[in-house]
């Protein structure tokens, strides 16, 4: 199909690919989206069963039971096939995740596509919160897991045609609360997002989606919300029109709910409403957005709201576009239905809540159970819904509010997936099992999908509004030859034209060069990590491309240069370089200089500012952080005054100044008011940057305050590196007697110089330790040690060597710790970890070298 045709019948591609013709049709409809055809929890299907019995049995309803793929992941069906997210071999030392496909009629397995949970803190029985999404254009089916290990996999044959180490790649967070974001297709482009912390201007922590070509898995656009979100999040993006445009309509870990532009990545519109970030995937009908939250809003402390947004709106619409708002309704987790006019929301209490959806006025409401997480199903008449305790619930609607059809109760089955339907079935996962209900010999049948909300014709706007470079992120080896492709969009993201390259002005920032043609090439002996910025003109307009150059191995850095190297993922913003002889020299004359050092040339390098102010006067209370890193924040030692902040910290920031750390310190008041109307006026001090680098030993530290980011993983290159050693002298400092953890990362496992259990550990998984192994290690605080892992390939194994030992005595000619792997991480990139929660972390001197 040509690109002029893919416009609102493409956008919907997932909704109508399957519906080419009335034999189709009256077989029923596949659900290639969690939330099926119509992104909205509702299908067309046809005599489906009211009740079922779980235990089986003849009049039970159940088709099928599989008690080895329950799972919290919701399935999907395409083509005659299911295909779902589960744990592999669960508590085995070789335990994973792994895409199943089984036949959805029978439930017979046709195949298993499996892989490692590597360097995430999500424990086991959060593994598969992500669902799988299916392509019925190519066939292929697309999963992310929880360590953000992304793949397209052939639907037929299970195969992987492209995957993505995103953790590795472009620094996605994997966290312990496990959640995970869901994949979506609109034309050539799967779309993904998760909270990333990256390298250069993406640095810091930001929700950012990603866009692949389906085809061959390069990136076509790399967009954010705000910096510094509050959470990751599993709000699923849906796709529709406003006004002409087709929209990405997302819940993002900032507290707001966001329009992109699904071919651009361009934002259309931004309604901020939490402080928290948003759970529930959007509900869309027709102009009108319905969602809700659970935490706090911003406009006053009342906790949850259930809203309804003007998708028509552009920019910040959180005051222009809010139709209605009702607040203390905690809609957190399962997305709502719209039948008939109203709304149907299952708040986190797992109470149903109906309103009307053009005023929000109520018109029911009823608790259902303790808690909520699944998003009801509503098909065939009926609503289907699971609460996560395991109670099941069929609904029809009345005009007073529901009719309970049929209730019943999985014991010992917790419900996090939801209820999906298809060619005359309904599909539940659970903890424990998935479930196919329906009646026995009945012939599937459904209505037709309704037609989707057409975009505004292409030609009605050919003229360029936005320049696309693809591959928008790059990760190379010198030597490699790296083509950009140029696109041409209008304003409402439409494509209009590839740029034939005679047309295009290419320019880089960093080394190599871009040839006419549009192929980037670096020498091959180039043997540094260098940053690339590939720009691309085209007459008034231009788009750039971001590349990192990382060359093979061996490495040394020394941070004698005062910085990090800015190709590092997840490094960058959470590590600073610092004058280790200025920081002894000042802690030999006054410890409390030293520590304002850290703190200050952390906040110096990533605020990018030259100038900062300090003071209580935001929610930020950036006087009060300063104050409780220097232990000052408490009792009577707090400063109340301008008078009482000099006698504490005036003498350290002359040194400070002394040393060409600062610029100018200044003293000022800000005033505040009492509870009781009184006017009090409290310390602010500004303080500018001083023109001093690092001119002596350059130290790389992490340090407590950074945050969103005290426990982490950083990575330096790229993730096909196999069978080398990692070494880098290591410190840790002691604050109210904790230590922190240290450790370095090789192919995908970490040894970890832990602080509090003063062990070395080698592991890969750190909740489930499938296969780590630990030995005691007492170590001490502002002690340099060097830290060595070596990670080697052998008879179907991996097998992890350690050892540590105080810096400057002769390396041991024993390894102090040593673990196998037989499901083995045959590959990955070099990295760090650290948990600098309680105390600083300093590396120097840091090498990877092949075996």
């Amino acid at each position: 199909m040509s690109r002029n045709l893919l416009v609102a019948a493409c956008l919907w591609a997932v909704a109508i690919a399957c519906l080419d013709s009335p034999a189709a049709l009256a077989a029923g409809t596949d659900w290639p989206y969690w939330r099926g055809p119509q992104m909205n929890g509702v299908s067309t299907e046809k005599n489906l069963p009211a009740e079922w019995d779980p235990d089986g049995g003849d009049g039970s309803n159940l088709l099928w039971k599989r008690e080895d793929l329950g799972t919290r992941s919701t399935p999907i069906v395409m083509n005659g096939k299911l295909y779902v997210l589960c744990r592999d071999l669960p508590e085995s030392n070789k335990e994973g995740e792994k895409v199943v496909c089984v036949d959805a009629a029978t439930g017979e397995t046709i195949w298993e596509n499996r892989w490692n949970v590597f360097l995430s803190d999500v424990p086991d029985t959060r593994v598969a919160w992500s669902a799988v999404v299916g392509d019925p254009e190519t066939g292929n089916v697309f999963a992310l897991g929880v360590c953000g290990q992304f793949q397209c996999m052939d639907g037929e044959t299970g195969e992987t045609i492209w995957s993505h180490s995103m953790s590795e790649e472009y620094g996605l967070l994997t966290t312990y609360g496990g959640r995970t974001n869901f994949p979506i297709i609109h034309e050539t482009n799967v779309i993904i997002s998760g909270v990333i912390i990256g390298w250069g201007e993406y640095a810091k922590p930001q929700h950012r989606f990603i866009a692949f070509d389906k085809r061959n898995g390069q990136p076509t656009w790399f967009e954010g919300t705000r910096p510094l979100p509050h959470d990751t999040t599993y709000s699923a993006p849906v796709l529709t029109v406003f006004d002409g445009e087709a929209a990405l309509v997302f819940g993002s870990g900032d507290g707001g709910v966001h329009a992109f532009q699904p071919r651009t990545g361009k934002s259309i519109w931004t309604y901020n409403v939490s402080k928290r970030g948003i759970n529930t995937t959007p509900l869309i009908v027709g102009d009108r957005v319905y969602c809700g939250h659970s935490e706090e809003n911003l406009d006053d402390t009342k906790m949850g709201a259930l809203f309804c947004l003007d998708g028509t709106k552009e920019g910040d619409i959180t005051e222009s576009g809010e139709v209605w708002r009702i607040k203390e309704v905690f809609a957190g987790k399962s997305s709502p239905l719209h039948i008939d006019g109203r709304i149907y929301a299952f708040d986190d209490r797992a109470k149903l809540w109906i309103v009307d959806a053009e005023t929000g006025e109520k018109i029911y409401s009823k608790s259902l159970g303790t808690m909520m997480r699944a998003s009801p199903l509503y098909a065939d008449g009926k609503i289907y819904a699971a609460e996560a305790n395991g109670r099941w619930y069929t609904m029809t609607p009345t005009e007073d509010g529901v009719e309970f059809v049929h209730r019943m109760r999985l014991n010992g089955e917790e419900i996090n997936g939801s209820p999906i339907a298809s060619h005359g079935r309904i599909y539940l996962p659970t903890s424990a099992a998935l479930y196919c209900i329906g009646k026995d010999g009945i012939e599937p049948e459904a209505d037709p999908l309704p037609e989707p909300e057409a975009e505004t014709a292409r030609s009605e706007d050919m003229t360029p509004a936005l320049v696309q470079v693809v591959p928008a992120e790059s990760l190379i080896a010198p030597g490699t030859r790296q083509r950009f492709n140029v696109r041409l969009y209008n304003a409402k993201g439409q494509w209009l034209k590839n740029v034939d390259a005679a047309e295009v002005e290419f320019a880089i920032d960093g080394p190599g060069e871009i040839e006419d043609s549009g192929a980037y090439v670096i020498q091959r002996d180039h043997s540094e990590q260098a940053a690339v910025t590939v720009t691309a003109k085209v007459g008034d307009l231009s788009g750039t491309a971001r590349m990192r150059v990382v060359p093979s191995l061996p490495w040394e850095y020394d941070f004698d240069n005062g910085r990090v190297p800015v190709t590092w993922v997840g490094a960058r913003y959470r590590h600073v370089v610092i004058d280790f002889d200025l920081f002894n020299e000042l802690n030999a004359e006054d410890p409390q200089a030293a520590q304002l050092y850290l703190y200050l040339r952390s906040s110096f390098v990533n605020s990018g500012a030259p100038a900062l102010t300090y003071d209580d006067s935001t929610p930020a209370l950036k006087w009060t952080d300063l104050l409780r890193f220097l232990d000052l924040d408490g009792g009577e030692v707090k400063p109340k005054t301008v008078d009482e902040a000099k006698e504490k910290l005036g003498g350290s920031l002359q040194k400070l100044q002394d040393a060409g750390v600062l610029s100018n310190v200044e003293w000022l008041t800000w005033e505040r008011e009492t509870p009781e109307g009184e006017k009090v006026n409290e310390p602010q001090l500004k303080l500018t940057s001083g023109n001093r680098g690092v001119t002596g030993n350059g130290v790389m530290v992490k340090i407590t305050t950074i945050p969103k980011g005290t426990r982490s993983q950083g990575w330096m290159g790229r993730p096909e590196f196999h069978d080398y050693t990692i070494q880098a002298d290591v410190m840790g400092a002691s604050k109210d007697g904790k230590l922190p953890d240290i450790g370095l990362i090789a192919q995908r496992y970490t040894i970890d110089l832990m602080g509090a259990s003063q062990q070395v550990q080698i592991r890969t998984w750190p909740p489930q330790l499938r296969m780590a192994q630990s030995t005691p290690f007492e170590w001490q605080a502002d002690t340099w040690y060097t830290l060595k892992l070596q990670a080697a390939m052998g008879d179907g194994k991996a097998v992890l060597r350690g050892k540590v030992w105080k810096k400057g005595d002769p390396e041991p000619e024993e390894w102090l710790v040593t673990a196998e792997d037989p499901s083995p991480n045959e590959i990955g990139s070099p990295g760090l970890f650290g948990n600098a929660k309680d105390a600083e972390i300093f590396y120097d001197n840091l090498s990877v070298t092949t075996n």
